[in-house]
């Protein structure tokens, strides 16, 4: 990835399933900016492009860099992976990724990589996104996961206000029955189409899915109005929506660049070892 960014904490997103208690006392999401560095990998070079990465991760490494980013790469669609950072602020977004640009170590090792990478991909862009915490819900520890469910929702011109009101029906129904589930939803501001959403959910493990019809019960049916309620849900949805698509994402710890705090959740998966990494 030619462009790094720093991802500030445990919490970047929320997670799946915690317990009602906990989504009660959770803090705040704190970021509300998130950028995703998306490259798609050409076919068959799939394998090449997670050695280049894994070599790049470790060359900052050993560069003694303090960036960190979470690396994801698709498991269902077509063949990307991204590469997460959160910040709390448009401001510390600007400063961290001056210092980035300000240390002569880390541009070396992009000078080198990039041009290697460059040969094995066929998109590669960055897109903005700005949390919606009023249509977000619950959170956990994202340190503890190892999947993602995305989606990402197109809304029609002129008819966000109908998806957010929509939105914040759902995640009403969510807190009225104190559903055992939790998700963050994010707007696109730049690198994607205005209308643009997305819906993360974090999981332990892909099995973590079977369990949605019985978190998402009778209670919950019932706060969402029941039949009738569904019907116009269904309704709103064919006027507001233009399209949606949703895809599974597994973790890339290799890819990866976490804090020691995180890293600490379990280190035998986050711990990058650093023999026989190159030097920057």
């Amino acid at each position: 990835m030619s462009s790094r960014f720093t991802l500030l904490a445990l919490a970047l997103v929320v997670a799946t399933s915690p317990s009602v208690g906990a989504q009660a006392s959770a803090p705040p999401n704190p970021y509300k900016i998130l950028t995703i560095a998306r490259e798609t990998v050409k076919p068959g070079r799939g394998p090449a492009h997670d050695k280049l990465e894994s070599e790049w991760a470790r060359a900052q490494m050993a560069a003694k860099s303090t960036y960190h980013f979470l690396a994801i790469r698709s498991l269902t669609g077509p063949r990307e992976t991204w590469f997460l950072s959160g910040y709390p602020s448009w401001a510390e977004y600007t400063r961290l990724n001056k210092a980035y640009d300000d240390a002569p170590a880390l541009a070396a090792i992009d000078a080198r990589m990039a041009p290697q990478e460059s040969e094995m991909l066929t998109d590669s862009r960055t897109m903005v996104l700005r949390l919606r915490d009023d249509l977000s819900y619950g959170q956990a520890s994202l340190p503890d996961m190892r999947f993602f469910s995305i989606s990402r929702v197109s809304v029609r011109p002129g008819h966000n206000a109908e998806f957010v009101d929509e939105r914040k029906s759902v995640k009403a129904a969510h807190e009225s029955a104190h559903v055992a589930d939790s998700y963050s939803v994010y707007e696109a501001t730049a690198g994607a189409p205005a209308g643009t959403f997305f819906v993360f959910i974090g999981r332990k493990s892909m099995s973590d899915i079977d369990d949605g019809e019985a978190i998402h019960g009778a209670a919950y049916l019932a706060a969402l109005g029941g039949d009738e309620g569904r019907k116009r849900a269904a309704a709103a949805a064919a006027n507001y929506l233009a399209g949606s698509q949703t895809d599974h994402y597994a973790f890339l710890p290799k890819q990866s660049m976490v804090s020691a705090d995180w890293a600490k959740s379990d280190p035998s998966y986050w711990t990058v070892k650093m023999a026989g990494a190159p030097k920057p």
